[in-house]
């Protein structure tokens, strides 16, 4: 039991590690290049990450932080993405646990497909549905290098929560 909650605690300060650093990294001008325009946000894939394998709360309270997290450094107000994250998080954890095996294809799947869509969702509401002038534009200059950019970090996103989980989960 003791062994039981020491594993548990040092897998989520790993995770939390894993946020602030990452956080910091995306936060901190001039240390993570643009490309395009735009730069990665990388809570996004950590979150989906975690989701996969992790059970639905502990999914939903990494997505919420993640989701506060990416909306006060992309937007400066809380909204969107904690709550699309959260609860995001919280099926994909379900998922993972009852219907399908957590494996690279599966995740990657899931996480490419959820970045894509989150992203293109923030655009709709925070752009397109604002009658920004050129938001066409916008999109292609700033929104589709975040796209491709975000996604390209969760495979190896993807293998450091493995192997936090294998090695400080007690299954």
């Amino acid at each position: 039991m003791v062994m039981e909650k020491r594993r548990n605690f040092l897998r989520f300060f790993a995770y939390s590690l894993e946020i602030i650093i990452l956080y910091i990294l995306c936060g901190t001008p001039q240390l993570m290049p643009e490309i395009f325009g735009s730069k990665p946000c990388l809570l996004l894939p950590v979150a989906l990450t975690i989701a996969v394998f992790e059970s639905e709360t502990v999914a939903m309270s990494f997505g919420f932080v993640c989701g506060v997290l990416t909306d006060i450094g992309f937007s400066g107000k809380i909204g969107f993405y904690t709550v699309v994250l959260t609860l995001l998080c919280f099926a994909i954890g379900y998922c993972a646990r009852n219907f399908f095996v957590t494996n690279l294809l599966n995740a990657s799947i899931i996480g490419i497909v959820s970045i894509t869509l989150l992203i293109l969702i923030h655009f709709w509401l925070n752009v397109a549905l604002q009658d920004i002038p050129d938001a066409g534009m916008h999109f292609v200059k700033h929104y589709i290098s975040r796209v491709l950019y975000t996604g390209a970090f969760f495979v190896p996103l993807y293998f450091l929560g493995r192997l936090l989980c294998s090695t400080l989960k007690n299954e």
